[in-house]
């Protein structure tokens, strides 16, 4: 591979934004699906709700949606932080971003 092609994304505007930390971040469902069967470490937390999300910047990621019973397309949510899996039960707890309902 081509030294340039390595870093070429580098050179792409908007590529990687970070979103300032004053900045509120929001999102639609745009569409989503309830797991009953989860991959390995995911296993405890089924069924859990897996979204599309576009946020208000207009990317779109995909996120467990946390602490909602019911569901919708339309519905706004925020992100926030939660456990996603534990190595052991003395183990290193790993933690990152799902979204919840804005009430």
């Amino acid at each position: 591979m081509h030294k340039n092609a390595l870093f070429s994304w580098r050179n792409l505007k908007n590529s990687f934004e970070l979103i300032s930390a004053s900045e509120k971040i929001e999102g639609v469902i745009e569409s989503f699906t309830i797991v009953h069967n989860a991959p390995k470490d995911f296993e405890a937390q089924v069924p859990y709700v897996l979204a599309l999300i576009t946020l208000n910047k207009g990317k779109k990621v995909t996120s467990q949606i946390v602490d909602c019973k019911e569901v919708s397309i339309g519905m706004k949510v925020e992100p926030c932080v939660r456990k996603f899996y534990s190595d052991d039960e003395d183990g290193l707890i790993h933690y990152g971003t799902k979204f919840r309902v804005i009430k």
